[in-house]
């Protein structure tokens, strides 16, 4: 009998790692809480428009992503940066002009982000990824392991877990409990993206390729931090996207809107207050990415790739993985991907190929 896996979270490591087990004989199911594929990665409509609202970009060194890219014939482009861009120091100095080498570029997907997740779920066997399926339990059994979901209950060989580890700890009952270090690590992990807010604009026309802008801004002051041209290839449609301050989260989305309209209006002029539609996600509010349990004051990725999280739990019945837990490039689509090889490798390397 082939050796079942469930993989709780249907991100790009879970979707990855299911492909990878399925070629090689086992019974895969993907558990995904949300009513969508992708986890961090969420790529919006808004009319003729796809933003992206979590993971967007990615560049030469994330040569991992770039052979699932070249594999599943998934096509991209290169980030537009053509034209002057923006950085503001202080409040209290305007904006500079300067001028961003183009010697590493970054590069988005053609048909968006989740044209890479959807690319690999076509491959999976019919009835593989179930969506609004709430993992609450897991239960180490001695023949197997036992999940339980808000609607059913399931039993697996092995469990693979793909969610940030601080989320982990937070959604998921384990019997037997995690060990205390583990539980202590999960805390000190730092979930990428988890205090961003990202914002996007739609427009009729790139108003800011008319002015000769780019359309790119940083910022020391914000609220708008980071802010890029998200028109698509074929330049049907246009956006402006990127991430706002930590500190606008103590604002409502009313107020967030008109320091945003206030900091796009001194960049760009009167031009940049006449978008078709406002979007923002706030990921400290996403309920399957967010953790009561990590402790504040985190540094970006900090205890990504642990050693702790390498090692099965269990007697090899409980894999830990995701983006948080790969040695390289922890946290991101890179990241992701390694995270998804290495837990296959481990799998193989215990002799539990069919």
């Amino acid at each position: 009998m082939n050796t079942s896996v469930v993989i709780i979270g249907a991100g790009l490591t879970g979707l990855l790692s299911a492909y990878r087990l399925q070629e090689l004989g086992f019974d895969v199911k993907v558990l995904e809480a949300r009513d969508r594929i992708g986890g961090r990665i969420h790529t919006l409509r808004s009319g003729n428009a796809k933003v992206e609202m979590g993971a967007t970009w990615f560049n030469d060194n994330h040569f991992h992503l770039l052979d699932i890219v070249e594999e599943f014939k998934v096509p991209y482009f290169e980030q537009f940066m053509t034209g002057t861009t923006y950085f503001q120091t202080f409040s209290n100095v305007s904006p500079q002009e300067i001028t961003v080498p183009n010697n590493s570029p970054s590069y988005r997907f053609k048909n968006g982000t989740v044209d890479l997740l959807n690319s690999i779920a076509a491959k999976l066997k019919p009835n593989t990824i179930f969506l609004n399926e709430v993992v609450n339990e897991v239960n180490v059994l001695n023949n197997n392991t036992e999940v339980k979901t808000n609607s059913r209950k399931l039993n697996a060989d092995i469990v693979i877990t793909t969610l940030p580890p601080a989320a982990l700890i937070d959604q998921i009952e384990f019997s037997p409990a995690l060990p205390n270090d583990f539980i202590a690590l999960a805390e000190q992990t730092y979930t990428w993206m988890q205090d961003s807010i990202k914002v996007a604009l739609t427009y009729g026309k790139p108003f800011w390729r008319d002015q000769g802008k780019s359309g790119t801004i940083f910022s020391n002051v914000g609220p708008l931090t980071e802010f890029y041209d998200q028109s698509n290839l074929d330049n049907e449609s246009y956006a402006l996207v990127g991430f706002a301050s930590g500190s606008c989260a103590r604002f409502t989305k009313e107020q967030r809107i008109e320091k945003i309209e206030a900091q796009l209006k001194m960049v760009f002029g009167e031009e940049a207050l006449q978008y078709e539609s406002y979007h923002e996600t706030t990921w400290y509010d996403e309920e399957f990415t967010k953790s009561n349990r990590q402790v504040a004051n985190l540094f970006p990725h900090q205890n990504g790739g642990h050693a702790l999280y390498q090692e099965p739990l269990f007697a090899n019945k409980l894999f830990i993985s995701g983006a948080e837990t790969s040695k390289h490039h922890s946290g991101y689509m890179e990241g992701a991907i390694f995270a998804a090889e290495s837990v296959v490798a481990k799998l193989k390397s215990l002799h539990l190929t069919q």
